[in-house]
């Protein structure tokens, strides 16, 4: 059977005046159809769901006999509706038919964007870098920052039964602290799944944030991040707004071992030093042991 879309989301809804009832039957996070009894002589439209009759404030294109699609938020402090579909027919949602998986991610979407979070990954702890000088140091809480966010927990749970993940480290993940929110991270796995990219945004020692982008490099028929065999470019985006240097922006590739480095800096004296160190941070790098295949400044404007 097809499915039929359903529109864009509207407006959450607080019903006003009519059924206030604090025994409410309605479950938090389910779907349901309501139809426009009439309106009253103050333009609320009085709208029946279930057995209950809510007065909402509806767009003045509804009419009486309407069927429209909701999701119930909650009754705290008062009953309160998101409208999923407008100008919708009771034949038309009748014909669309959800997975309970799909009905839950759905749910958890909603609420992500309800409350306003951003799609970045967080760290299981503040990486904060008590000596941001030990490469070594800062390459390893990096990498555990983006490891124990959560977006991986499902792998890890496959390597846990494995024998290849131990259980210490699954209970430090988020799924397993207290008060945790599945629909933030289930936002971010989506969108890492849609958008190919993990994004982390974070302090990186004491008072100063880093934003974080990994992503690997795409071509039209490629899949990520393996297509035939044929290895890919991780590209990785870090941005700093430094006390002294402003604001700053790395972009690194990655390919079979050999990292392109490009810099650029929002201040002309920032470029300028960049420019005159390039020779010592060339050196720093081969010193770890790391192949350059190029090392530039870019202007920035």
């Amino acid at each position: 059977m097809p499915i039929n879309p359903i529109g864009a989301i509207n407006p959450v809804i607080a019903p006003t005046g009519i059924g206030q009832s604090s025994q409410l039957s309605l479950k938090l996070g389910l779907d349901y159809l309501g139809k426009i009894i009439a309106f009253d002589s103050s333009g609320t439209a009085e709208v029946q769901i279930g057995d209950q009759v809510f007065g909402m404030k509806l767009e003045s294109h509804f009419a009486p006999g309407d069927v429209l699609h909701f999701r119930f938020l909650g009754n705290n402090p008062n009953p309160t509706f998101l409208l999923l579909s407008a100008g919708a027919n009771q034949a038309a949602l009748e014909n669309v038919i959800l997975s309970g998986t799909s009905l839950l991610i759905a749910q958890l979407q909603d609420e992500a964007q309800l409350q306003g979070q951003l799609s970045k990954a967080q760290s299981l702890l503040p990486p904060l870098l008590q000596h941001p000088e030990n490469a070594q140091l800062t390459a390893a809480q990096l990498q555990n920052a983006i490891i124990m966010s959560g977006l991986f927990y499902e792998s890890h749970l496959a390597n846990f039964v494995k024998g290849k993940w131990s259980l210490a480290d699954l209970k430090k993940e988020p799924q397993n602290r207290p008060n945790f929110n599945a629909s933030q991270v289930v936002n971010k796995q989506l969108d890492a799944l849609e958008n190919q990219t993990i994004r982390w945004s974070g302090n990186i020692w004491p008072g100063q944030h880093l934003d974080w982008q990994l992503t690997y490099e795409q071509e039209e028929s490629s899949s990520w991040p393996f297509d035939g065999g044929v290895e890919k470019a991780v590209m990785s985006v870090i941005e700093l707004e430094l006390p002294k240097l402003g604001k700053v922006k790395a972009h690194l590739t990655l390919l079979a071992n050999v990292l392109s480095v490009q810099l650029s800096a929002e201040k002309p004296q920032t470029e300028n030093l960049f420019s005159q160190e390039i020779s010592e941070l060339k050196n720093a790098f081969n010193t770890n042991g790391q192949e350059l295949a190029a090392l530039e400044v870019k202007k920035h404007g």
